[in-house]
C-alpha cells in the first residue's frame, strides 16, 4: 500500500443502506421502478443490466432500495462467496428495489463508485468475509459489523480513475481470452463426442443391433444397514459413492470411505469388478466409467448400478457408447427433473447399441483411448490457460490496490 494513501473504513466513505423514503420523494407510487432478484446480479458484470419492472408500491415494502450509480453486493451464502457484484444503472426512473440480501453501497465524493466495485470483487475480501459469516447453515450472511469496518484505500480521484482504466482494459483483453479458452476448450469436447457418435451411428460391416440388457446383466448397488457410518480409516472393503465418480469415466479415491468386514458381508452381493461398468443411477444421473484393478471387488452404492458384460462385449467399448447422444437420449437423461431422480434399471436395459465383433470392440477402444488421450491433454491445456488468467486477475488487483499499478 502506497503509504500516502488514505485508510479508511467503508462506513466512512460510503452511505451504506441509503433510506427507502428518498424513493417515495422522488416519484408517485403508481410510478415504474426497476425490480432487480438476486439472479440478475452477476459475477465478474462490472453493469447491473435491469429487466424488470414494477410499480413503486408493490416494492418498497420488504424489497432493497437503491438507485443508479449505487454499488450492489449479495451478502448471503453462496452468493457473497461467488462474487455477485455490479454498479446499478440505467434504472427506471433511476431507481431500484431487489433481494433483501443486498448491501447497498453510496460512496461519497472522495471514492469513485468503479474503484469500489474493483474493490469488492477482490477474492481476498470475500475469503475474509466469509469467515465473519455468521447464521444457520444454508443462510449465512457476511457481517454488518464486518462491512462497515472494512478498510478501504482512498488515494486522489483521479488516480482511483487512473488506475480503473487500467483495470477496465486489462479485464476486457483477460474476458475475451478466457471466452477463446472456454470455447476451444468446448469444442474439444464435442469434436471427440461427435467422432464416437459418428462411429456408432454409422456403424460397420457385421454390427448387430443389442440391447445392454442382451449384453449384459444390470445390477443395482446396496445401501449399508441403516444408521451404519461409513469409515475414513482404510479396511479392505471399499465402499464407491456417485461423489467418486468423475466425469472421465473413473474413480476419485481422495475422500474414499470404507466398510467392515461385517457389513460387507452383509452386502457381498453388491460388489463391482474391474471388468464391469458402473453407471450413476441416483443423484447426479449418468455418470458411467470403469473403476481401476486396485479397486476390483468394491462395494457399490444404491445410487449406482453395474452392467456384467457377458462373453464377447469389450466394456470400454461400451463405455465410449454411453459418451454419446445415444445413450444419453435412449436414457432420457436430457428430461429428467426432480420428479423423476431415479434412472430405472429396466430402462437402461432397453437402451439399444451396435456391437460388432469382439476383435473390433477392442480396436475401436484402442483408438477412442488414444482420441481420448489426446482431447485430455487439450482440455488440460485449455484449463490451465484459464487458471493462469484467473490468477492474472487476482494479480493484477492486488498491484492495484497496493499502489503498483
Amino acid at each position: 500500500m502506497k503509504a500516502d494513501w488514505p485508510i479508511k473504513p467503508l462506513a466512512e466513505v460510503c452511505q451504506i443502506k441509503p433510506p427507502k423514503a428518498e424513493a417515495r420523494r422522488r416519484i408517485s407510487e403508481s410510478d415504474l421502478v426497476s425490480f432487480v432478484p438476486m439472479e440478475d446480479l452477476g459475477i465478474d458484470q462490472k453493469l447491473l443490466i435491469p429487466t424488470r419492472e414494477r410499480p413503486l408500491a408493490e416494492v418498497n415494502g420488504s424489497y432493497t432500495y437503491f438507485a443508479d450509480g449505487d454499488v450492489l453486493l449479495a451478502k448471503i451464502t453462496p452468493c457473497f462467496e461467488n462474487g455477485k457484484l455490479g454498479i446499478a444503472a440505467n434504472l427506471t426512473n433511476g431507481i431500484g428495489f431487489g433481494s433483501s440480501e443486498y448491501i447497498v453501497f453510496r460512496p461519497d465524493r472522495s471514492v469513485d463508485n468503479e474503484w469500489l466495485y474493483y474493490f469488492l470483487s477482490r477474492e481476498s475480501f470475500r475469503s475474509e468475509g466469509t469467515e465473519r459469516m455468521s447464521g444457520a447453515v444454508g443462510h449465512k450472511r457476511v457481517a454488518k459489523e464486518f462491512i462497515e469496518a472494512y478498510p478501504i484505500p482512498v488515494p486522489p480521484l483521479s488516480e482511483q480513475q487512473r488506475i480503473v482504466a487500467i483495470l477496465d482494459e486489462a479485464f476486457d483483453g483477460i474476458a475475451k481470452a478466457r471466452a477463446n479458452a472456454e470455447k476451444n476448450l468446448q469444442n474439444a469436447r464435442a469434436l471427440f463426442e461427435s467422432h464416437l457418435q459418428a462411429v456408432f451411428s454409422r456403424r460397420g460391416e457385421g454390427w448387430m443391433e443389442k440391447t445392454l440388457g442382451s449384453i449384459a446383466d444390470v445390477k443395482g448397488g446396496k445401501r449399508v444397514p441403516k444408521g451404519y457410518k461409513l469409515l475414513t480409516t482404510p479396511t479392505d472393503y471399499p465402499y464407491l459413492r456417485v461423489s467418486e465418480f468423475t466425469n472421465k469415466g473413473s474413480i476419485d479415491t481422495s475422500d474414499l470411505r470404507y466398510v467392515n468386514a461385517d457389513v460387507h458381508k452383509q452386502i457381498r452381493n453388491y460388489v463391482i469388478s474391474s471388468s464391469d461398468l458402473y453407471i450413476s443411477i441416483a443423484g447426479t444421473i449418468g455418470k458411467t466409467g470403469i473403476i481401476p484393478k486396485e479397486l476390483d471387488g468394491a462395494n457399490l452404492t444404491e445410487n449406482a448400478c453395474r452392467l456384467i458384460f457377458k462373453q464377447g462385449i469389450s466394456n470400454r467399448f461400451v463405455y465410449y457408447f454411453t459418451l454419446t447422444s445415444s445413450f444419453v437420449e435412449q436414457a432420457g437423461l436430457h428430461t429428467r427433473t426432480a420428479a423423476q431422480p431415479k434412472l430405472a434399471l429396466s430402462r437402461l436395459s432397453e437402451i439399444k447399441l451396435g456391437i460388432p465383433s469382439y476383435q473390433d470392440q477392442e480396436r475401436l477402444a484402442n483408438a477412442f483411448d488414444t482420441l481420448h488421450e489426446e482431447n485430455q491433454r487439450l482440455e488440460s491445456l485449455y484449463q490451465r490457460k484459464i487458471a493462469a488468467l484467473d490468477e492474472l486477475k487476482k494479480s493484477l488487483l492486488h498491484q492495484a490496490f497496493s499502489g503498483q499499478l
